[in-house]
């Protein structure tokens, strides 16, 4: 299977791949991705049968003996997206791991493109969640897969929230930064949310999380008017091992439309998601503990990430749709979180 290096993919690739792999017992499962190795290894140690492989224009050279190893055998190959969307040394690769007559080729097409949905190959529905798309996707070759999302499983870690000095269910995790800052909140807003956790909830530590490329926003989040001794910052801190059992341990969970929302949606941890209707097939809908915040008044998003819903704020632009959410909903559906 191939992903593209996002967390969210990863997941939703993995807890497929999983599934499709208890109804083939004898295959062997191997994840390529172009980055992020070293990070979705950890992700996924609680599955050792699945294998992470990162293969880039790079790295192509190393990567020649395993490919080799795989082109003269049968293979099921997945791409869990939009296979012509991606680059043309994926749809190469993509296409040289399935040259044996037995290969099987499966991905989508966008709506709206010519073609024919056919035998391993559908549209892609923007309505649905990657891993209900997959499960579509495996159907069309009577690999019937549960179309409910799986729990997510991970090593458990004792010790961790000794390590932080948290105690379960006492924390809320805060992870307020996404890849693209449009799916974010601007500094000050931020600043109001940690001052309503702080002054409503004084028993509750607040954790916040973010990778060490979130420190730069985290830390104008602190200048804007949080101080750093007001909550405990993993900033670029701990693994994903780590950040697994101290989501899964604590009391709720708060944050973007991002890859670590879905680590929370996976674990069916209560959630609060600061959403936006731009790709609302990455929002955690599957999660059944979690609200999901989105205001469409002054939306204009297409639902396939177009519409060009933005404000711009300062030097930065936001979607609309997430920027109008009122104080009062995100602290109400906070406290509805946290009673």
């Amino acid at each position: 299977m191939f992903i593209n290096g996002a967390i969210g993919d990863c997941l939703m690739g993995t807890l497929c791949a999983d599934s499709v792999q208890k109804k083939l017992p004898e295959s062997k499962i191997i994840i390529i991705t172009p980055r992020n190795v070293s990070i979705l290894q950890d992700l996924l140690s609680a599955y050792p049968h699945i294998q992470v492989v990162e293969i880039n224009r790079y790295n192509f050279l190393s990567a020649l003996f395993l490919l080799m190893s795989l082109v003269w055998q049968r293979n099921l190959v997945v791409y869990n997206g939009i296979l012509k969307e991606a680059s043309f040394f994926t749809q190469f690769l993509f296409r040289l791991l399935s040259i044996h007559i037995q290969s099987s080729r499966f991905f989508f097409l966008k709506d709206g493109m010519r073609g024919k949905e056919r035998g391993g190959v559908l549209y892609f529905n923007y309505k649905l969640s990657v891993y209900q798309n997959l499960a579509r996707l495996f159907s069309t070759q009577y690999l019937n897969i549960p179309s409910a999302v799986p729990l997510y499983h991970f090593v458990s870690d004792a010790g961790v929230l000794e390590r932080h000095h948290l105690v379960r269910f006492t924390h809320v995790v805060v992870h307020p930064c996404a890849s693209n800052p449009v799916r974010s909140l601007p500094p000050d807003r931020w600043v109001k949310i940690f001052k309503y956790l702080s002054n409503n909830f004084p028993n509750i530590k607040i954790v916040v999380t973010g990778s060490e490329r979130d420190r730069r926003f985290i830390q104008e989040i602190f200048d804007a008017g949080v101080s750093p001794n007001s909550v405990i910052d993993l900033t670029g801190m701990i693994t994903m091992t780590e950040l697994a059992n101290i989501i899964d341990r604590a009391r709720g969970y708060l944050g973007v439309d991002t890859g670590i929302t879905h680590l929370a949606g996976v674990l069916q941890k209560r959630s609060v998601i600061i959403g936006n209707l731009s790709n609302p097939h990455w929002l955690p809908y599957y999660n059944k503990n979690a609200t999901i915040l989105a205001e469409n008044k002054n939306c204009t998003c297409d639902g396939q990430k177009g519409g060009d819903c933005f404000y711009w704020i300062g030097e930065g632009k936001y979607y609309k749709c997430l920027i109008d959410i009122s104080e009062k909903t995100i602290h109400d559906s906070i406290r509805k979180m946290l009673a």
